[in-house]
């Protein structure tokens, strides 16, 4: 079978893979090859890391586009970072020149000479991020019907970091957009590691046809972790500054036992949180007069600062790299041995994600620690007591082991990317009529589930905010305030960016902070994992000036935040409350965690009783998703008059009895209010980049849609008075 498919390839190719010295092809690889050459449906490459995805998709389309007389490209790969995009250009480059097939990079990184030589003569391959994409269009809009004529092949890598986002929404519409200029319909190539429902990646995929995305994934044998939690309890938990705390020294300490000399990646939620702990275990190091061998990688450091830790990685010396989500997708950073987590992911998603990183190569584990505080304050509430991170943290590994996986959302309606890609189809046509925006994006676009009066609306609303205006031949066209918006560096992306202000030692940019009130009084920093002294803040330069010190805070960086954890998740943390099973990979004061959770839980009534009553109030535990939480929080506030409160797995109903919770969920559930009624009390619904410009019945549906949950069931239980305190 290998052999048939092998001899599919184009002559070319296969001289190629006998002088990089291939012996087989992977079984992904050849089914990929014959779906390429005997089918015309969509593909989507679900294989672990490091299993050839990538060669899958590109064997055959290089065979495809090898001789090709049509103008234009011959295939596009759309990746989510440009340091992944570098990657792959150096995993081709060798494989295209062999074939003469051009192969060039497009990102912000990349020079305008060399961008201008490409577009002088597109062909080949063109490896590109989304919002590259969308600045063809908006800057090279002459150019892009040469570029997409025939535009026969679409491969999009970690397809599945763009699913359920706005930035998967935009990428949908600018390959809608493709497709309507191109002469041939693209087939689009889909490649993940990890996708938790494939059916839905498919409806994603092609929402009309669904069945004509066919799934090609990886069967290889059953990959070996090793994988360690381990539980801390302290008296305090203070990330402040850092400087003598206790949490922090001993997580540092024991990082540095477990990832010294290894290379490595440990993943934290925070970039606050990173800084501080690089911080302390160079500190840490400079006590025990070790040389430092860790480093840091997170996205508000320089592309410098960044390239120089990607390089350390790949090196061959051992780096254990401090990161952030940066490195959570496929970019090469050489051979991981093991991988760290302090504190916990927010999905198993991510959790699976992160631990592919390491064992890459065949014969070698997946290893993860996942370091786990939890807090013990003076006066705990009951969920203080139940040990929650460390719940959650088992939660996602016992799903993660079960090869359960959150499913992506497809449905969420992302109203303002439309507006964006109607600024965008404006700008690249200097005008459009309403009709022609409609078919465009609407019709036979990405938008099909906006109606012609939703459309409208937006119409409208933009108008009002002077984002377009029309002529009296009916022609829209950009408004003062549309130019504006357009003309920014930060059009090109449809999710929020943040305004930053660089930080520069000897002109050299190390990073970037936001620019938070009183910033101007900023006396010192850390920042790249080093210390520094703020020499001068420039408001007006957006520049922070700096020299190395031995003084050092953590500075604010923008954006983070939380996400919606999956009801699956809380679920199966009731269950690990209502289990005697003590999971194997919990280390020693992790299982006494655990125990005590489980002795609090079972005292109180927690795990079977839906009302916990304590002396200030009543605790409901819905065992449910986030947005059940909100919701039940929305109602028992604005219908109840509760102070209500709440606090991850739970609900807190300050100074309320049990009765009287009962009592009224038990009544406005059997008339629930609708979706959008619950919505319209919620205080801020602005969550996407031009949610601001929606009309404002859309963004209260829009926010429904994806934050609130009416499927509820009532409380029904009360545990008795006991311990509860």
């Amino acid at each position: 079978m290998a052999r048939d498919a092998f001899s599919l390839l184009h002559p070319t190719i296969q001289r190629e893979l006998y002088r990089m010295r291939w012996s087989e092809l992977r079984q992904i690889q050849v089914e990929t090859i014959f779906a390429v050459k005997d089918g015309t449906e969509h593909l989507i490459i679900s294989a672990e890391t490091a299993s050839g995805k990538t060669e899958a998709a590109f064997l055959p389309i290089l065979s495809e586009i090898i001789g090709r007389r049509e103008g234009g490209i011959g295939a596009l790969y759309v990746g989510p970072l440009k340091a992944l995009i570098n990657d792959q250009f150096r995993r081709l480059e060798d494989l295209c020149e062999a074939s003469e097939i051009p192969v060039f990079k497009w990102h912000g990184d990349v020079g305008s000479a060399q961008k201008k030589r490409f577009l002088s003569e597109p062909s080949g391959v063109l490896l590109i991020t989304p919002e590259s994409i969308e600045s063809l269009f908006i800057n090279h809009s002459s150019e892009v019907h040469l570029l997409f004529r025939s535009l026969p092949f679409i491969v999009i890598d970690e397809i599945h970091a763009f699913i359920g986002a706005e930035r998967g929404m935009h990428l949908k519409s600018l390959i809608a957009r493709i497709a309507q200029i191109s002469a041939v319909r693209p087939r689009i190539i889909g490649l993940s590691a990890t996708l938790g429902d494939l059916p839905t990646t498919q409806r994603w995929l092609s929402p009309g046809e669904p069945e004509s995305v066919r799934i090609i994934a990886g069967q290889g044998g059953e990959k070996e972790i090793s994988f360690l939690i381990k539980g801390y309890l302290f008296d305090t938990v203070s990330y402040d500054d850092g400087d003598d705390d206790p949490t922090l020294i001993k997580l540092s300490e024991d990082v540095i036992k477990h990832f010294y000399g290894k290379n490595s990646l440990i993943f934290i939620n925070s970039r606050s949180k990173l800084e501080l702990y690089t911080d302390q275990v160079k500190r840490s190091l400079e006590e025990a007069r070790l040389p430092n061998l860790f480093r840091i990688h997170h996205g508000s450091l320089s592309r410098v600062e960044r390239e120089e830790t990607e390089t350390a990685l790949k090196s061959g010396r051992p780096t254990a790299t401090f990161c952030s989500s940066t490195l959570e997708l496929g970019i090469d950073v050489g051979d991981v041995s093991r991988i760290g987590q302090i504190g916990v992911p927010w999905s198993v998603h991510s959790l699976c994600q992160r631990l592919g990183r390491s064992g890459r190569r065949e014969g070698t584990p997946s290893v993860m620690i996942m370091f786990v505080p939890e807090s013990q304050k003076a006066e705990m509430d009951l969920v203080d007591r139940l040990s929650p991170s460390l719940l959650r943290a088992l939660a996602l590994s016992n799903l993660m082991l079960r090869r359960w996986c959150e499913p992506p959302e497809t449905s969420l309606l992302h109203y303002s990317t439309l507006i964006q890609q109607i600024l965008s189809v404006i700008t690249e046509r200097g005008g459009a009529g309403a009709v022609t925006l409609y078919n465009v994006l609407v019709e036979r676009g990405a938008f099909s589930w906006v109606t012609q009066s939703e459309f409208t609306g937006i119409l409208r609303s933009m108008s009002e905010s002077d984002l377009i205006e029309q002529d009296p031949e009916g022609l829209l066209i950009l408004g003062l305030k549309g130019e504006r918006l357009v003309h920014r560096m930060d059009f090109y992306a449809c999710f929020p960016t943040e305004p930053e202000m660089k930080v520069l030692w000897k002109s050299k940019q190390i990073g970037s902070i936001a620019p938070t009130y009183g910033i101007e009084t900023l006396e010192y920093l850390i920042l790249a994992g080093r210390r520094w002294e703020v020499l001068s803040v420039d408001l007006d330069r957006k520049e922070v000036l700096v020299q190395p010190s031995h003084g050092g805070k953590v500075p604010y960086f923008a954006g983070g935040g939380t996400v919606d954890i999956h009801p699956v998740v809380h679920q199966t943390v009731r269950d690990l409350l209502l289990s005697d099973t003590v999971p194997a990979y919990l280390d020693t004061p992790g299982k006494a965690l655990l125990a005590s959770a489980r002795s609090v839980a079972r005292s109180t009534g927690v795990a079977e009783f839906d009302l916990v009553p304590v002396p200030n109030g009543t605790y409901w535990f819905p065992w449910a998703g986030s947005a059940v939480l909100r919701t039940l929080m929305i109602l028992g506030s604005c219908w109840g008059g509760f102070d209500v409160q709440e606090r991850g797995i739970a609900l807190f109903f300050h100074g309320a009895s049990p009765d009287r919770v009962l009592n009224f969920y038990t009544d406005i559930l059997a008339t629930c209010p609708s979706k959008t009624e619950i919505a319209q009390k919620y205080g801020d619904l602005i969550r996407e980049k031009y949610d601001s410009y929606v009309p404002e019945a859309l963004l209260v549906k829009g926010f429904a849609e994806r934050y609130i949950e009416t499927r509820v069931v009532p409380p029904r239980t009360v545990a008795p008075s006991g311990e509860c305190h």
